[in-house]
């Protein structure tokens, strides 16, 4: 039955800066094609579409990419978009789309995805939150990805006791020093915190009720929004923070269920070594002909009709139609503040925008 099925809330509305200069702010990465003939949030899409109905699928996101959305994604749903008016991480727009919810399906499950992930299987991923979803009736419920590497960008989930379908949660630990991190991976309960969670709609909105009235209360009280002025307002109000700080790490109802696919945050140029095929030498490259001569390690995006490196290593290069960046990687981990150094200068904000 349709009103069994959860209802998917894809969250879209992020700036993508070290994506930079092929994500900006008008068309940032979630619109890009990085790993796929499918822009990422194309993919997560259709991963949303495995596991409900196209109606039932809602993406959070700013007015001013709910138009490029559209012109790229023209089947969907005109109304089925959750509106910020400004990006203040992910607890108020959950917050703000449960309470849609609420009012226009009553009591749904939910399942709470970002648009920038990369997963190795669509079937996995919906046998999974089916798994998941058995743990959604009483809990706050967070898929755990078993980790392959020492990585710091992730956050970590401490798994308990068994549960019929997954675990309790011990504890959360925020992003580690890679010390920490190889500790973790040491330890069997150990998994890394993707972001991907369920409830039902009722549950979240008790738990926003306990432990984060800060968030919830200003948008209850104004609605439903009848302009989105009204709605800017009630933002004003609201502090900046992430669902896991906000509810995740308050609440007592919570259980993770292991995942059994694979996953990766899509999140900077580096990451691509860990989803595209390399060559023998290590180079991941996306564009026309290339030749790595004498080179190795190097993380390439050209749109030349032949690109030649000779004798370099460790390099990122990406070639826009307006834009050349080069980087070694020991230092792109710098480029926020770069891309904040460019938008500065009136004369160069236009390669931001």
């Amino acid at each position: 039955m349709t009103q069994d099925k959860p209802v998917v809330l894809i969250m879209a509305g992020g700036k993508g800066e070290r994506f930079w200069p092929r994500s900006r702010v008008s068309t940032p990465k979630q619109l890009q094609k990085v790993y796929s003939k499918n822009t990422l949030l194309k993919e997560t899409l259709n991963r949303a579409y495995t596991i409900t109905s196209p109606d039932r699928v809602f993406i959070g996101t700013n007015a001013t990419l709910k138009k490029a959305i559209l012109a790229q994604e023209r089947s969907f749903p005109e109304n089925n978009f959750i509106i910020e008016p400004e990006g203040k991480n992910t607890a108020p727009i959950i917050a703000l789309a449960s309470l849609y919810f609420k009012e226009k399906f009553g009591d749904p499950v939910q399942v709470v995805l970002s648009a920038d992930a990369w997963v190795n299987s669509d079937k996995e991923f919906a046998k999974s939150i089916q798994k998941a979803l058995k743990e959604a009736d009483e809990h706050l419920v967070l898929l755990g990805i078993k980790p392959n590497r020492p990585e710091v960008g992730y956050g970590y989930i401490a798994s308990g006791k068994p549960t019929k379908h997954g675990f309790e949660v011990k504890s959360f630990f925020e992003k580690p020093d890679v010390k920490t991190a190889i500790k973790y991976i040491k330890k069997a309960n150990f998994y890394w915190n993707p972001g991907i969670f369920l409830w039902k709609t009722s549950l979240i909105l008790d738990e926003f009720e306990k432990h984060s009235p800060k968030i919830l209360k200003p948008l209850k009280d104004r609605f439903p929004f009848k302009k989105m002025g009204d709605l800017g307002e009630a933002f004003k109000l609201l502090p900046s923070e992430p669902v896991d700080i906000a509810i995740m790490e308050k609440s007592a109802r919570i259980r993770m269920v292991e995942a059994s696919f694979s996953w990766d945050d899509v999140g900077s140029w580096l990451s691509l070594e860990r989803v595209l095929p390399g060559d023998n030498q290590g180079n991941r490259h996306i564009g026309k002909e290339i030749l790595f001569y004498k080179s190795g390690n190097n993380v390439t995006q050209t749109r030349k009709e032949f690109t030649a490196l000779l004798g370099v290593q460790d390099i990122v290069v990406v070639e826009e139609e307006d834009v050349l960046f080069i980087a070694s990687k020991e230092g792109i981990g710098d480029i926020k503040n770069m891309v904040a150094e460019i938008r500065k200068n009136k004369g160069l904000q236009k390669y931001t925008e």
